[in-house]
């Protein structure tokens, strides 16, 4: 499964930007200086910052047991994935579009590419209806992938107090690590390396915007 996703295209005058990365990669801070920056340029109220997968799957029985759970054999991934996905969309429709229409830039931590990232290293490659469901969603105009070893990134994570109930397959997320790294090529991902102070990885955050502002 190597097709590239074909997004529409975003047709209103606020820009999408998106954070992609594993856990621990760091998304939550360049996220949070670049809402920083933008409403320091384009004022109070000019951004929106949302999260996907949002509440709705999140907090199901399907996604929580596949957080916590240890045993994941009778879990289908798909599953989840068909959960995740009429999440996206939905959260797209209701609240990511009007928000664009209005002028806003949406920031959105996390987004399709997770999805597809986690699918890819568990071993789902022949799931056409993935990419016939991504159609409904739109192209970022700028996604930023945020990435750092795999081995600081568990570190991190493990590092945080919300994290302790948590399973973490370390197997796992260093082969969700790298089909990022391979998605960044045909998604045209600006990576950004973190293992770095944040105002340094922010720079290349802040060039690729002020390029964006200029088209």
């Amino acid at each position: 499964m190597k097709r590239k996703l074909k997004l529409r295209k975003n047709p209103y005058k606020g820009k999408l930007i998106v954070f992609e990365g594993t856990d621990g990669a760091g998304k939550t801070t360049l996220i949070s200086l670049t809402k920083k920056y933008l409403e320091e340029k384009n004022g109070i109220g000019s951004v929106l910052c949302v999260k996907q997968p949002t509440d709705m799957s999140r907090k199901t029985k399907l996604f929580q047991k596949m957080m916590y759970c240890k045993n994941h054999e009778d879990i289908d991934y798909r599953a989840v994935q068909l959960l995740t996905m009429s999440d996206r969309i939905q959260h797209g429709f209701e609240v990511i579009e009007p928000a664009l229409a209005t002028g806003k830039t949406v920031i959105c931590d996390r987004y399709v590419y997770t999805s597809l990232a986690n699918m890819l290293a568990r071993g789902y490659r022949k799931e056409k209806w993935f990419f016939e469901a991504a159609k409904h969603l739109l192209e970022p105009d700028v996604a930023f992938l945020a990435y750092v070893e795999a081995e600081e990134a568990i570190r991190r994570i493990k590092s945080r107090p919300s994290e302790c109930d948590r399973h973490l397959n370390e197997a796992l997320l260093r082969g969700v690590a790298e089909e990022f790294l391979k998605m960044a090529k045909t998604e045209n991902f600006v990576k950004i390396y973190t293992k770095r102070e944040a105002e340094s990885a922010f720079l290349e955050v802040e060039e690729r915007l002020d390029e964006e502002k200029g088209k």
